[in-house]
């Protein structure tokens, strides 16, 4: 599947320099109720069909108590996060794609995590479905290098949003998102390159059939 991004919010010259139009919350940190959440995304996993899961999604994106960073002016997805900025500009970056996308993109609150576990980055929603997934933002044209930034993800989440700022040749891509994947337990890279994004399982990752979708 792809979908090309919206651009119209970003300066096409220099991606750093983005206008979002939001109001910043008084406190630096919205404290979140970590029991409530982690009941209410529990509560999305759990839904005996897609009418109720689609219902506690809503409740989940809804939270009183989560801030809203940037909502896309054509899909009305939005960018969500318990604090009142998102602390490194890349993941602030990369999240308004996944916006633009059709995505609403909660990063998940640092209390759901113990000391010593591996976190990921965001939750992914859209309609009845909820995702899991940790955010690289890669400027290297390596394929060595975009395959480590890759696996260093896997820890953290099956799926990796992978936001490509380079403009490292397609096939060079290739060899880094394959070396990414191969023999790891991620199963989807959701890809951002050229202004374009791509939902790429595992399996199209090592077929012949990636060079067509990711030349056009």
């Amino acid at each position: 599947m792809q979908n090309d991004i919206l651009t119209e919010e970003f300066d096409d010259e220099n991606e750093e320099r983005i206008e979002i139009e939001f109001e910043k919350s008084s406190s630096t940190i919205l404290f979140v109720d970590i029991t409530v959440f982690a009941t209410l995304v529990k509560s999305c996993y759990e839904a005996a069909d897609k009418k109720l899961k689609q219902k506690q999604i809503a409740k989940l994106l809804s939270a009183e108590d989560l801030c809203e960073h940037y909502c896309d002016k054509k899909t009305k997805r939005r960018v969500l996060s318990e604090f009142d900025e998102i602390e490194h500009a890349h993941e602030r970056i990369t999240a308004i794609y996944l916006a633009q996308a059709d995505y609403d993109v909660l990063f998940a609150p640092k209390g759901m995590f113990k000391r010593d576990q591996k976190k990921f980055d965001i939750y992914l929603l859209k309609d009845a479905v909820i995702l899991e997934a940790d955010l690289k933002s890669i400027s290297s044209k390596n394929p060595d290098t975009i395959a480590n930034r890759i696996k260093g993800g896997e820890a953290q989440a099956k799926r990796v949003v992978v936001h490509i700022v380079s403009d490292v040749d397609y096939k060079t891509l290739i060899d880094g998102l394959r070396g990414g994947v191969e023999k790891s337990s991620i199963i989807e890279i959701l890809l951002i390159y050229k202004k374009k994004f791509y939902r790429l399982s595992k399996t199209l990752i090592l077929s012949k059939k990636i060079f067509e979708v990711l030349k056009k």
